[in-house]
């Protein structure tokens, strides 16, 4: 049997289930939903997705709340959340997924928040890559979309 990419692993299994996904990016700036167009069938499952990089666009198009960004900032795990409940809102979508971060900093080091829902149950997470901004992009997108294809290999 041929090897399947992890994102058209994700596509058949979402069009299996008869599911649909959405993203809303920031720091990873539409790489999510870009990777799962190139799987065969994408099409069937992929609901809708935003790139929301600016504070204004999280909160005009995902209702992420002024006071959230204030107190815990736009790279937290608070903003993530907020993020990907407004996307469940506007998608309907059965997996929604944000992202938010730090693409760079002197020391090369990202910390990205991410948050997926799946049929409304929360998966909250934090991870940290070492790399150029570019790189890091690309560490970010796959780990979220590998994180998508376990949760869903478990459901």
């Amino acid at each position: 049997m041929m090897n399947l990419s992890l994102e058209q692993q994700i596509v058949n299994l979402l069009t299996a289930k008869n599911w649909q996904i959405s993203t809303a990016e920031s720091c990873t700036g539409g790489l999510i939903v870009a990777t799962l167009i190139n799987a065969s069938g994408a099409s069937k499952v992929l609901s809708e997705s935003y790139v929301t990089y600016s504070e204004t666009a999280k909160r005009k198009i995902l209702g992420v709340k002024k006071e959230t960004l204030n107190k815990y900032s736009v790279y937290s795990k608070e903003v993530a959340q907020e993020m990907a409940e407004g996307l469940v809102k506007i998608t309907h979508a059965n997996i929604c997924i944000s992202v938010t971060g730090e693409a760079e900093n002197e020391q090369n080091i990202c910390k990205c928040y991410y948050c997926i829902i799946i049929n409304n149950k929360i998966y909250l997470e934090d991870v940290e890559f070492i790399g150029l901004r570019n790189e890091v992009r690309v560490f970010q997108t796959r780990h979220i979309l590998k994180r998508i294809y376990d949760l869903l290999e478990r459901i």
